[in-house]
């Protein structure tokens, strides 16, 4: 769902069709409140076909493809493109990404973006922002050498490190790594220190891409919850 600045209506952006047949998928405008059949755009030019989480910035919506069809002699990192869908035009385009291996995400830099990479033959994670947007022009802001030996020596269940689950938000104009071993939550801060940790007792959980961020709407429920803490991490 998205504002469209220029009726000021919200629309949504729906997506149809089966994956296994890329002619019959299609993506189509509908408006909140509209009697009106869903309206057709197309789809974006590129060769992935299943997206991550949004992040919305410059009334744009983008997303960083998780998965891409294989091409002959073509490693995947090569093939990965930040799609871009204009909620003014409402039209799709693709936007350069930096040249990185590994495991990747996508998310929101204080208003700009930022993606996450991880290799599973390395122990650092690197983090680019989106230093010109127009441009589409990417900067390494922060690597992050993983403390793998404290995290194996303090915490039981946690895995082997080329199996943990990485996240990353922005906080207080810097970086929070979230880890995610067999057994726990860790934090680690942008210079590599683990800060926190949370024994998650059930293994089925997993990371979501959605974030929620606090409105200047104050509801009563939430402080009568047991344990709520203002400003708390929200993180856990």
């Amino acid at each position: 769902m998205y504002l469209h600045r220029p009726t000021g209506e919200y629309r949504l952006l729906l997506q149809t069709g089966r994956f296994k047949v890329k002619d019959q998928i299609g993506c189509y405008v509908l408006s909140l409140g509209s009697d009106q059949h869903p309206r057709f755009i197309g789809w974006p030019e590129t060769s992935s076909r299943i997206f991550g989480a949004t992040v919305q910035v410059r009334d744009s919506l983008h997303w960083y493809p998780v998965y891409c069809p294989a091409e002959k002699n073509m490693p995947l990192y090569e093939r990965k493109l930040v799609v871009v869908f204009d909620t003014i035009a409402e039209s799709f385009r693709r936007m350069r990404e930096p040249t990185i291996p590994g495991t990747s995400c996508i998310f929101d830099m204080d208003g700009t973006l930022g993606i996450c990479t991880c290799s599973s033959s390395s122990r650092v994670v690197d983090i680019w922002v989106l230093q010109s947007y127009e441009n589409e022009v990417w900067d390494l802001k922060y690597r992050i050498e993983l403390p793998v030996a404290e995290i194996t020596r303090e915490f039981e269940d946690c895995g082997e490190y080329w199996e943990w689950d990485f996240d990353v938000v922005s906080v207080n104009a810097g970086v929070l790594l979230l880890v995610r071993t067999d057994g726990w939550l860790l934090h680690i801060d942008s210079d590599g220190k683990l800060v926190n940790s949370f024994y998650r007792r059930h293994r089925g959980l997993c990371m979501s891409e959605c974030r929620f961020k606090q409105s200047l709407v104050q509801h009563a429920f939430f402080p009568a919850l047991e344990g709520y803490v203002v400003n708390a991490s929200p993180f856990i």
